[in-house]
């Protein structure tokens, strides 16, 4: 292999260039560089008296500790002698697709919470076990996956939908991989169908101001002005009780969320840690829970403790079905707002009044319970006008 020429030392060799000296460039066949014998590698002091080596063991970056130079050095040497192991070649297992969900569903059970393991046993029984039950595991291809998809959409379900089934059954072959059952995931080579963006609707500032005046004779007024003085979620507010409101100095804690399945109502911590938080209410906000607080003690409903603070006519949950059809809607109507949902009247709609006067950023998100800064700009940066350069290009080039 002829020598490749780098610039140098300034001589002359066998007729090559003034000032250019040959470089021999290793090529795939170039054996690798020596391992270090044990006796010259380097040992250092950590800081809690151990020693130390690291060094670089077949592309691996590796410590090794011990209580004397001999025995770091020792444990070395051992690395470099014991043999490799090889993987064990994989064998894929013959359970069904329905026998693995069996397995899958015990595991389910302990780890996912009440909805969402609502959400996976239908999505199982309805769509993916009637389909795959009967075939082997490791026979479950792209191909069938791709055709389970296309006669979900020719039935007439939504790109939602089966996203959501691609989601399920993806999360049960994530474990199948796991548990050594087959080799990788089919659904990665899957393509499920795009869902276009949600058609958030906020309201406008004056739409606000209409909402909260025609709700303040409703039974209901203090919930809805909460939500959209606060930005908290449905079942953040409908967990609410009543010694997680300091209402002398004007805060209201979010440790939970109200959760409403076949079985009925239950109560699940906050999906994250971000989610809970203590957020501070507005003079408005207090008003409208003390009139709350009175309407509840004169209804024989109890207003201290863990009593829940928003309640139907009996003192039990608000259904939010009940709740969006025969009291939302028909407010909405009344306040000649358009049609839209009580998340988007109240959540994003505190959101982006928030943004667009000019709140931190950072402080909406925590205030608000987001995961991130971003996930929050990303979803409302299309809803806020004024978020424009002031003029500065204008300036820039003028």
């Amino acid at each position: 292999m002829a020598p490749r020429l780098m610039p140098g030392t300034r001589h002359e060799r066998d007729g090559e260039p003034e000032g250019l000296t040959p470089l021999l460039t290793p090529h795939c066949g170039t054996e690798p560089l020596a391992r270090k014998e044990p006796s010259v590698v380097k040992v250092r002091q950590r800081a809690d008296g151990r020693k130390e080596i690291r060094e670089t063991i077949e592309g691996v970056r590796r410590s090794f500790y011990g209580k004397t130079s001999k025995e770091v050095r020792q444990k070395y040497r051992d690395a470099l002698t014991t043999p490799k192991e090889e993987a064990p070649e994989f064998e894929p297992s013959a359970i069904t697709v329905g026998d693995f969900f069996c397995q899958y569903d015990e595991v389910a059970r302990d780890t996912m919470k009440r909805r969402s393991l609502e959400t996976y046993r239908c999505i199982a029984r309805k769509h993916l076990l009637p389909s795959f039950a009967g075939i082997k595991l490791a026979e479950l291809d792209r191909e069938r996956v791709q055709k389970l998809y296309s006669r979900k959409r020719d039935a007439g379900l939504s790109p939602a939908r089966i996203r959501r089934i691609h989601g399920v059954l993806s999360s049960a072959l994530n474990t199948a991989v796991r548990w050594r059952y087959v080799e990788h995931n089919v659904c990665r080579e899957v393509s499920p169908p795009r869902v276009p963006a949600p058609d958030i609707r906020p309201l406008s500032k004056e739409e606000a101001k209409r909402l909260l005046e025609a709700a303040e004779q409703d039974r209901y007024h203090a919930l809805i002005t909460l939500g959209l003085m606060s930005g908290a979620r449905w079942g953040e507010l409908t967990a609410l009780t009543w010694n997680r409101l300091d209402l002398e100095n004007r805060t209201m804690q979010i440790t939970r969320t109200l959760v409403k399945g076949k079985g009925g109502y239950s109560f699940e911590d906050c999906k994250t840690k971000g989610s809970r938080r203590t957020v501070a209410l507005g003079q408005r906000a207090i008003d409208a829970l003390l009139s709350h607080r009175e309407r509840q003690r004169a209804a024989g409903h109890p207003v201290t403790g863990d009593a829940l603070v928003f309640t139907n006519t009996v003192g039990n949950p608000v259904n939010h079905s009940h709740f969006r059809r025969n009291i939302f809607k028909p407010l909405l109507r009344r306040a000649e707002l358009p049609d839209t949902t009580f998340h988007a009247a109240t959540r994003h709609t505190w959101t982006c009044i928030l943004l667009l006067s000019g709140v931190n950023p950072k402080s909406v998100a925590m205030q608000g319970g987001w995961s991130s800064v971003a996930f929050m700009l990303e979803n409302y940066a299309r809803f806020l006008p004024h978020w424009n350069d002031g003029g500065a290009m204008d300036a820039a080039l003028s």
